[in-house]
């Protein structure tokens, strides 16, 4: 719990009473970490990768957010009521501890500190998905998917990093499709932007000319 930034600050009292209720759940590549309708409780990604997604109901998938190790799910169900409407599946092997709803809500009530973390992390990806809508309704599919790369490259600190994600679900998140993603990707390396590697590695060969496709 203590590499948890949501319960950072609190008490080592306090982290060993979560610590005591939460379940730890490990799920396999692909297995499903939650569904739709499933009650509330606060899910903590311990180790791994997971990718929050929901799906139309014609199967086709449109990529939230991709979570890693001190990343958390469930906040939104947990403050409204309301059941789970989206699909979390392991990209990789993980591990995810989940806290009861009860247990939460009697935490926030009982320490605001982490009330005030939470809304602090929502209000963050509500500001992305704002900046995402923006960026699908008002920018090319080659500029969203630069502005993409330099944000993987600002995460990982480096200018050569892997995706994340597959690329059908980069194609999901940008809102294209994976054979014009693809294309983008090779215009930009036959441009001498970028250098593709096995297993999704990028490697940012000229920053300044990426930025400006950003801006196309």
């Amino acid at each position: 719990m203590s590499r948890v930034p949501l319960f950072a600050g609190l008490s080592v009292d306090d982290r060993h009473r979560i610590a005591e209720v939460a379940v730890t759940h490990r799920y396999a590549r692909g297995e499903q970490v939650h569904r739709p309708g499933e009650e509330s409780g606060l899910r903590i990604v311990h180790g791994g990768r997971v990718k929050v997604y929901r799906a139309n109901e014609a199967g086709v998938e449109q990529l939230l957010r991709i979570l890693r190790p001190g990343d958390f799910l469930g906040e939104t169900t947990l403050l409204t009521g309301r059941p789970v409407d989206s699909w979390a599946v392991a990209l990789e092997a993980a591990e995810v501890c989940v806290v009861g709803g009860s247990e939460i809500s009697r935490l926030l009530r009982e320490r605001p500190e982490v009330a005030t973390r939470m809304l602090s992390a929502m209000s963050a990806r509500l500001e992305a998905a704002e900046q995402q809508l923006s960026t699908v309704t008002g920018a090319s599919v080659g500029a969203r998917l630069a502005s993409q790369l330099l944000e993987l490259a600002d995460e990982a600190g480096a200018t050569t990093f892997r995706l994340p994600s597959t690329k059908k679900d980069l194609a999901s998140y940008l809102a294209t499709t994976p054979e014009t993603l693809s294309r983008r990707l090779a215009d930009l390396q036959d441009s001498g932007v970028v250098r593709l590697g096995p297993r999704g590695l990028v490697e940012v060969r000229d920053l300044q000319r990426l930025r400006a496709a950003a801006r196309a």
